[in-house]
């Protein structure tokens, strides 16, 4: 079958004019080693610039496609045939990403779109063309308006079955059974999406979708989302292989901007892109901690028994041991000397409160203190940006003179 992805075209037409002027049909390639010592020794490859080229293209893309391409639920059913889930999975994914990282998506009322059937066992070649319009209860539909299939030879139902009425997405359902590359869509007399000419140029231009700087931009991006607190576009931006578009919507008065935010935000729209409702802020830590640590009546195990950020939790907690007293804390605890914020518990003598169980049940407040490494990095900045004599040259020239 012949090759038709057009990268391993462009790698082979580079190779034959490596002659300029030759003729291809002619041409080969030879690759020779010459190993060091007495005597020639000469290993070699002997091959067509064709079979180069196949070779360069497998090491950087993988082994190249073959016939035509097929829809997101096609490449679907090969793998599920296969029984390979983790390929069934990323086929849906990529047909679902495609259709909504598209500039012109979504539809609008007024689109048409042509959709294009080759000859098949059912069928004659014949195409489609639906418009879509504004459905009743403020979703689209999809409506036939032509077919270039003859009378009488819709024996299987086939004209007019990715008509919709009502739907969020009119489109999902032909995207993905008939496939991008089959469709053409025009909107406002002009055609917004060629899937035949597209997806000649798509594949020579894209490169492979997972490369290294493509993921690296992908996790920053949504690393920055993460933090503004917007998990769904994180989660969105890794399935997709360039950023998130602009949601778009049109402001509320015409002097308005349209929505920058990505799409799929959370209400409401803004012009500004790095806008989150409600502002996002990260968790902090409270200024003390209560600890509820408990002593057996041997003082041989010492139980942290949980950690509260209110005391009143805290003593609810320790207040279920029946060796808790509030005067204990006061007794055993105590400041941890030369240690500004640190503590130290005291363990009483063995059995001095009760044989068996916990001997002592206690409530240790704790102040959180700053980060060590936070405070060296702060000194450091200090340090780097600190004014020397140099920066006073004129001052110390005139107290010289």
């Amino acid at each position: 079958m012949r090759r038709t992805d057009p990268r391993l075209q462009i790698i082979t037409e580079t190779i034959e004019r490596l002659i300029p002027g030759a003729t291809p049909a002619f041409l080969s390639v030879d690759v020779t080693e010459t190993l060091p010592g007495p005597g020639e020794r000469r290993n070699s490859w002997t091959g067509t610039p064709a079979g180069l080229a196949e070779r360069v293209f497998t090491a950087l893309f993988g082994r190249p496609q073959t016939g035509e391409q097929q829809s997101p639920l096609a490449r679907a059913e090969d793998a599920k045939r296969a029984r390979d889930l983790g390929a069934e999975i990323a086929a849906l994914q990529q047909g679902h990403t495609d259709l909504m990282s598209a500039p012109w998506y979504p539809a609008r009322p007024g689109d048409l779109v042509h959709v294009h059937y080759e000859q098949s066992s059912l069928a004659a070649a014949f195409g489609e063309t639906y418009l879509v319009s504004a459905g009743a209860d403020g979703f689209l539909s999809m409506q036939l308006l032509c077919h270039t299939l003859p009378d009488g030879e819709d024996r299987h139902g086939m004209v007019g079955c990715y008509a919709v009425d009502d739907d969020p997405n009119p489109l999902m359902e032909i995207w993905f059974e008939v496939g991008p590359h089959r469709l053409t869509i025009i909107r406002d007399g002009r055609v917004v999406h060629d899937g035949a000419a597209r997806s000649s140029r798509s594949v020579a231009a894209a490169g492979p979708s997972t490369t290294a700087l493509t993921l690296a931009a992908a996790m920053c991006d949504a690393e920055d989302y993460l933090e503004r607190g917007e998990p769904e576009l994180a989660l969105a931006r890794l399935q997709s292989d360039k950023p998130l578009l602009p949601c778009g919507t049109p402001g509320p008065m015409p002097e308005h901007a349209d929505c920058a935010r990505p799409r799929g935000h959370r209400p409401p729209c803004s012009p500004d892109a790095d806008y989150v409702e409600p502002p996002h802020e990260c968790p902090a830590l409270p200024e003390q901690l209560h600890a509820v640590l408990t002593v057996d009546s041997k003082a041989t195990h010492v139980h942290l028994a949980g950690l509260y950020a209110d005391r009143d939790h805290a003593v609810d907690h320790a207040s279920g041991y029946a060796a808790y007293r509030e005067d204990h804390t006061d007794r055993y605890v105590k400041p941890a000397p030369g240690l500004p914020g640190e503590a130290m518990l005291e363990l009483p003598l063995a059995n001095e409160l009760q044989a068996v169980g916990v001997q002592l049940a206690v409530v240790v407040p704790l102040p959180v203190l700053p980060d060590p490494r936070a405070e060296d990095e702060y000194a450091a900045e200090g340090m780097a940006t600190a004014l020397d004599s140099d920066d006073y040259a004129d001052d110390y020239r005139d107290l010289d003179e």
